[in-house]
């Protein structure tokens, strides 16, 4: 293969993979105003509105497996781009849905697309670097990603809540009319494996019981591998950790529609406040190799930390003076720095199994640990949902009970994971080369 040619369609690639990685994380303009709409426009309550939430996680937790193996062969690419139209017919299902049960199909529709699109998305982008030996800066190049996804719809969550007051189905067309705009963009992309070197062991070749003794060791290998106590310790922390911070942004939407029906706030200003949230996603993603050039895996702690205090902080301040333009302020900043964490831990765990797993063990390190922060925010999510039920919507009772519960597997679900992160691959893998990190603002 001509080596510009692989150059230059490879270099493209990662230059347009920040942008089609944000188009493609989540829906832009639906999620600021999707609890505003199934309560107010489909007469849902809080608790079922979350518990959507949680079953889209369920339904991606119980087909992961079935859908993986249905995509394995599939390229990254083409696979990436069938998972865009299930955005499409979740998008359709939501707004023409007037039973609870059409919008459960419509989550589990949702759940296939981030099964095939959490795993191809990061093989896409890995397998790129490795075409052009860029590896080391997978790190930078996803956390970019999501930050200008965040960034986008910080924006689009300002112009969402207008748009929702004269109209809230137009919010979920624009959606339907970016997804089309994203499929035309991944034809300038250019599948990865068409420029990889394939290394042809002639022995092996000629060989049948060599090349079977070395693939069944291989495969032992493998297994080693994924079922090591890194793999295992880190499997058990992201379920945990997922399943905390899922109601990050729930509890957020709650918080500034309880203001806005209360008429402390105005409308418009939801999406402006909803926007901040966003901004600070941008900022933790964009910014996270600089927590570990600073504080290494410190910054798992870190990142437990300000979420326990955070949610204890708005439920006490809730409890005791919701509505007084301090505490407003006060919450906001708590929740800012909640939902800050979130992206930041996700780059930091997708960077490890990256540099630490073999790349024909990726797809697989990748659906586990996406299966485990589904299981995670699936049990955590619903927990949310009954504590509101139990609590008759109490935003402030359900925070503190939530926290009480969480906060033991959380702290030792982190301190196994840091234990064998240390042992075995920090010394190793945590040093980034200053090259790679270079300021690009």
């Amino acid at each position: 293969m001509d080596e510009d040619k692989k150059n230059f369609y490879m270099n493209r690639n990662i230059k347009m993979f920040p942008f089609y990685l944000a188009f493609t994380w989540d829906i832009i303009f639906v999620w600021t105003i999707i609890i505003l709409f199934f309560t107010n426009e489909k007469g849902l309550s809080y608790s079922q509105a979350i518990l959507l939430d949680s079953l889209l996680y369920i339904w991606a937790f119980v087909l992961s497996i079935p859908v993986s193996k249905l995509i394995k062969k599939i390229k990254p690419l083409l696979a990436s781009q069938i998972a865009n139209i299930f955005v499409i017919i979740f998008l359709l299902l939501v707004m023409f849905g007037t039973k609870f049960y059409i919008f459960v199909i419509a989550e589990a529709c949702f759940s296939v697309f981030m099964i095939i699109s959490n795993v191809k998305n990061s093989i896409l982008l890995s397998d790129t670097l490795r075409v052009v030996k860029r590896d080391k800066e997978y790190n930078r190049i996803y956390g970019s990603g999501l930050g200008i996804y965040y960034f986008i719809d910080a924006i689009c969550s300002i112009f969402a809540t207008y748009i929702y007051q004269y109209n809230p189905y137009i919010c979920f067309i624009s959606a339907i009319g970016l997804m089309v705009l994203v499929e035309l963009l991944s034809l300038l992309l250019k599948e990865p494996n068409k420029f990889q070197n394939t290394n042809i062991d002639v022995n092996q070749i000629n060989n049948v019981n060599i090349k079977s003794n070395e693939t069944k060791r291989r495969k032992r290998k493998s297994k080693k591998i994924l079922l090591s106590g890194f793999i295992v310790s880190m499997l058990l922390y992201c379920a945990i950790f997922r399943g905390f911070a899922s109601i990050d942004s729930s509890v957020l939407k709650i918080y500034l529609q309880e203001l806005t029906n209360g008429a402390i706030i105005p409308l418009w200003s939801f999406g402006v406040l909803f926007a901040g949230y966003r901004l600070s996603n941008a900022l933790a993603s964009k910014f996270q190799f600089k927590y570990e050039l600073k504080f290494g895996v410190r910054s798992l702690i870190i990142f437990c930390m300000i979420g326990l205090l955070a949610v204890l902080g708005t439920g006490l301040i809730y409890l005791y003076a919701p509505n007084n333009i301090i505490s407003i302020v006060i919450m906001l900043l708590l929740l800012y720095m909640f939902s800050s964490i979130r992206p930041a831990n996700h780059v930091f765990i997708m960077n490890y199994l990256q540099v630490c797993l073999p790349p024909k063990d990726l797809d697989k390190g990748y659906v586990y640990k996406n299966m485990a922060e589904y299981l995670g925010y699936g049990i955590c999510s619903s927990l949310y949902s009954l504590l509101l039920g139990i609590f008759n919507d109490n935003f402030a009772l359900s925070n503190l009970t939530y926290v009480a519960i969480i906060s033991i597997p959380l702290v030792i679900s982190l301190i196994l994971f840091i234990r064998a992160l240390v042992k075995k691959y920090a010394s190793k893998y945590t040093i980034i080369k200053k090259e790679y990190v270079e300021d690009d603002l």
